[in-house]
């Protein structure tokens, strides 16, 4: 079966199922779709963090993360490969091109989810979306780790050799949709790059933009039933199979590393808001995580008596649950950053909405509150963001104060051009999933409020100008 939608009622009815159970898919699909891979909620796998590289400038945007499990080290390396791979290239491309119609920026966006984690298996599936102009696409890949081993695989490898190859293009061939060619589908490992499983058991075969289909078909996958694919199994197939399957996962790798624990009684008694008509504020917004270093952020604004706005990316946010309750728990803001971190002044209204809710769900299924602020990545709004965001509540947050952090190795670098550019009213966005801006932050902290700031959340210093649902803010 392909995965397909048509007309507006099934659109509608894809929105919420479709979009939230696959990440990767640019079309959203009907409830029955069942090419839909199952995937691990990653805050039942301790320890888990995420590694995000993130660069926004007039020539690329660039958003990639990818998971880091405790005990699975040669599954980062590859990750980190992988994306790295994915990366290289885009860069190099995005610099030959001078300028996009329109103005727009190249675009690279990487996304992962969790297939299997349990047993001594874990599954990573990568969703790589480039926009470059008139060209441009998805690439599909899952990567299957064996923990008994110390081994990553391809996906390709979840299959016996040449005869589960054989045997795997059959069963493709035989059920693929119109769109595509079935002659194009061949026995070479590199087509079969993603592999997975769906909720009933059964194996999805998807793949990647142009390699089967042209790229108006979107999304081609295919559900093959155990009958047909457990005979083509390798011995770790069928390992991962049962991992993927698991009701109960839990992986047993080996001791997750340990997460230092809130000093004193910082986390429990939350700052005071400030009325930032009688006090001079600046607001530290902090986007992209809750990644590595968010805890001793929280660590160091405790110390400084400092409140902030986190703008989560739901991913990372889902992924580190204990750090998004922290932080609210503190008295910081959460702002929602979306789901993916995908431009989304170039999705439709529909997947605005969805890329949205679904990190709002997360923020308030963790800390019982729904966020009041969007920061769209890039800063990147139009009239159609706008309206979705005015329809959910929700005011735009931008910046009047950046230092593109993720460039910088020195944080007095960064401390003394944030301290430098603010003023009363400033935002200032930075980013906490880099090492080197979290050791900025008490530089930042001290030296503004000897100037007399109170670090003030956004929703604070924006009080004053009443927000409206769908406006877009810079400064209060």
């Amino acid at each position: 079966m392909i995965a397909r939608v048509k007309g507006v009622a099934a659109l509608a009815a894809a929105l919420v199922l479709g979009a939230c159970a696959d990440q990767g898919a640019r079309q959203l699909r009907t409830v029955a779709d069942v090419t839909i891979v199952h995937t691990v909620n990653p805050s039942t796998v301790p320890g888990l963090t995420t590694v995000t590289r993130a660069e926004q400038n007039d020539r690329r945007h660039v958003y990639a993360s990818y998971p880091e499990v405790p005990g699975a080290r040669p599954l980062s390396r590859a990750l980190a490969s992988a994306v790295n791979g994915r990366v290289k290239p885009f860069e190099r491309d995005a610099g030959r091109v001078r300028r996009l119609p329109g103005g727009d920026v190249p675009e690279l966006n990487v996304q992962w989810s969790l297939t299997a984690a349990a047993q001594e298996v874990v599954g990573v599936r990568l969703v790589t979306s480039q926009f470059m102009g008139a060209s441009g696409g998805e690439t599909r890949e899952t990567l299957w780790y064996d923990g008994v081993a110390g081994m990553v695989h391809p996906a390709a490898d979840l299959l016996d050799g040449r005869r589960g190859l054989d045997g795997m293009v059959r069963q493709v061939r035989s059920r693929i949709g119109n769109e595509a060619n079935p002659g194009q589908v061949t026995p070479d490992p590199r087509m079969f790059s993603s592999i997975a499983f769906n909720e009933a058991g059964d194996m999805v075969v998807e793949f990647s933009d142009y390699s089967v289909a042209p790229g108006s078909a979107g999304r081609v996958a295919v559900a093959v039933p155990g009958s047909a694919y457990e005979p083509l199994l390798s011995s770790f197939g069928m390992r991962a199979r049962d991992a993927a399957l698991d009701t109960q996962p839990g992986l047993s790798l080996g001791s997750p590393t340990a997460t230092p624990a809130p000093r004193g009684d910082a986390a429990r008694r939350p700052l005071p808001r400030t009325d930032c008509v009688r006090a001079k504020c600046v607001a530290l917004t902090f986007d992209d995580g809750p990644g590595p270093h968010t805890g001793r952020l929280l660590d160091l604004l405790a110390d400084g008596r400092a409140r902030a706005t986190f703008f989560v990316v739901g991913d990372n946010a889902a992924a580190r649950t204990d750090l998004l309750r922290r932080a609210a728990a503190a008295g910081h803001e959460i702002g929602n950053h979306t789901q993916d971190h995908r431009d989304l002044s170039r999705l439709p209204a529909m997947q605005v909405t969805s890329d949205i809710q679904r990190t709002e769900e997360v923020v308030r299924d963790v800390t019982g509150r729904s966020p009041k602020l969007l920061r769209p990545p890039y800063g990147a709004t139009n009239a159609t963001v706008g309206a979705v965001a005015k329809s959910l509540g929700l005011a735009q947050v931008m910046w009047n104060v950046a230092v593109a952090d993720w460039r910088q190795s020195d944080a007095r670098v960064i401390a003394d051009r944030v301290v430098s550019a603010s003023r009363p009213g400033s935002i200032v966005v930075l980013h906490d999933n880099h090492k080197v801006t979290v050791d900025a932050v008490p530089r930042i902290i001290q030296r503004l409020q000897a100037k007399g700031y109170t670090l003030a959340t956004a929703s604070d210093l924006l009080a004053a100008r009443h927000p409206q649902p769908g406006g877009a803010y810079r400064n209060g």
